[in-house]
């Protein structure tokens, strides 16, 4: 095995190296002065270009444009490739479909650097981490829905998607319009039930006006059936009891353990000790089989059935039965893209698989993590910085999973948390999340407007 070099002899390589380049340029730019000098000049301008351009004129694969006055031969190479890459980055537009956690990511990191279009059928970003907490508090909705064009402006576009074509790199809007791309990032995340998502279809009124209605149920309510134990179904109980304590819970969870395999056990068994010093009734392993014929999110007495023949009568029944992914309308183009689960193959640059310039980011593609806001903004803000290198010339940097973090809210002043193997209780789970669910980051921090009151 050989010896690692020095330091000392590394410095003295990397100096020889540097000499000889330098001498290298220096012997370039005195045979090609007045050629490399206009190509220079042209690259500097090239951020103010008005001039309309096709989608895939400017891709990797290319040909090379020569600048004028300068002949193909005696345009020295180095130079050139630094022109081509500064086109490439005044005339990318990338196409972002999708406007949750990780649509806003890498829209906020290309804001102000490459040009991009944010497309989503509302006109607002909802902030999910704060839904269960609205469907309690009549004062919080309001807080979660962050409208997108004091943002994003005219990078913003609200309209629906119905189809991609990757050979001419454009998608299709349903009103029938399309627009062309270089880069197409697919960021449509998951649908659910409601309270824990929305239907993309309604106006931040409406919503807001749903989840006041839905408040004003929990309040008069005796008896509240909760479908479903995973991040979402906990949360809302724990929501439920810190503003009402004396209401009657019962969790119902089809699989044997609270949350999801990934969450160690003592973090587990921490928030059912919690939930049960409310009297919180746990129905573990048994499937709710009458739900569709259940009223949900309505006041109504009715009766709840399980698999194991268990009966439990509510007065409210809530369905929190987790998400899928939202990639229905890539079924006809990207079919073969899709996984059984329905979500989009992805590679650890999170190109999509076998296309090229299209890439899944979120909870709509495959990667192999825990689905939740913390990674889908991760997976945007590192897609951001990718596509810049790619069009710099420059190698992206592949994705690499952390260990798992998590923060369960229990109310505004209880939850749990699991951070690097470590299980953390209420007090730093407070002030990490707990106390506003991180609405005042999004507000301010990423979306740069203020707070309503």
């Amino acid at each position: 095995m050989a010896a690692a070099a020095s330091p000392a002899v590394i410095a003295r390589i990397l100096k020889k190296k540097e000499q000889e380049k330098k001498h290298k340029q220096h012997q370039h730019h005195h045979h090609h002065h007045r050629h490399s000098h206009h190509d220079k000049r042209r690259g500097s301008h090239q951020g103010t270009s008005s001039a309309p351009h096709k989608a895939g004129d400017h891709s990797r694969d290319a040909s090379p444009k020569v600048s004028p006055g300068a002949s193909p031969k005696s345009s020295p190479k180095k130079s050139h490739a630094k022109t081509n890459g500064s086109e490439e980055q005044a005339n990318a537009h990338v196409v972002i479909v999708g406007g949750g956690y990780a649509g806003i990511a890498i829209a906020r990191k290309l804001q102000g650097k490459i040009n991009f279009t944010l497309i989503d059928p509302k006109e607002y970003f909802h902030h999910h981490i704060g839904a269960l907490r609205s469907a309690v508090r009549t004062d919080f909705a309001k807080k979660t829905f962050i409208p997108y064009d004091a943002t994003f402006g005219k990078r913003f576009k609200q309209g629906r998607v119905k189809d991609v074509n990757t050979s001419d790199r454009t998608i299709i809007l349903e009103t029938g319009e399309t627009m062309s791309y270089t880069h197409l990032v697919l960021a449509t995340g998951c649908t659910g039930p409601f309270p824990g998502r929305v239907d993309d279809t309604i106006t931040a009124e409406e919503a807001i006006s749903r989840y006041n209605n839905l408040a004003e149920q929990i309040e008069t309510a005796d008896k509240i059936v909760i479908v479903g134990g995973g991040v979402a179904g906990i949360e809302l109980t724990g929501e439920i009891l810190s503003a009402h304590k004396n209401k009657n819970v019962t969790v119902i969870h089809a699989h044997q353990h609270l949350i999801n395999d990934d969450v160690l056990p003592g973090m587990r068994t921490k928030l059912q000790e919690k939930l049960a010093r409310y009297g919180v009734t746990f129905i573990l392993d048994e499937r709710v089989k009458n739900l569709e014929e259940v009223a949900t999110s309505v006041s109504k007495p009715t009766t709840v059935k399980t698999d194991a023949g268990t009966e439990v009568s509510a007065d409210l029944v809530i369905r929190c039965t987790g998400v899928k992914p939202n990639t229905a309308v890539f079924a006809n183009n990207l079919g073969g893209k899709l996984d059984d689960s329905g979500r989009i193959k992805v590679n650890e640059l999170f190109e999509v698989t076998g296309l090229e310039h299209v890439y899944a980011i979120g909870g709509c593609n495959d990667v192999a993590e825990v689905k939740m806001p913390r990674h889908s903004t991760a997976q945007g803000e590192l897609l951001a910085d990718n596509i810049g290198r790619k069009l710099d010339h420059k190698e992206m940097k592949p994705h690499t999973q952390g260990q798992l973090m998590m923060e369960i809210s229990l109310g505004p002043n209880s939850g749990v948390s699991q951070v690097k193997g470590l299980i953390l209780g209420s007090f730093l789970t407070k002030y990490r999340k707990s106390k506003d669910l991180f609405v005042h980051r999004f507000w301010k921090k990423v979306m740069k407007q203020e707070v309503p009151h």
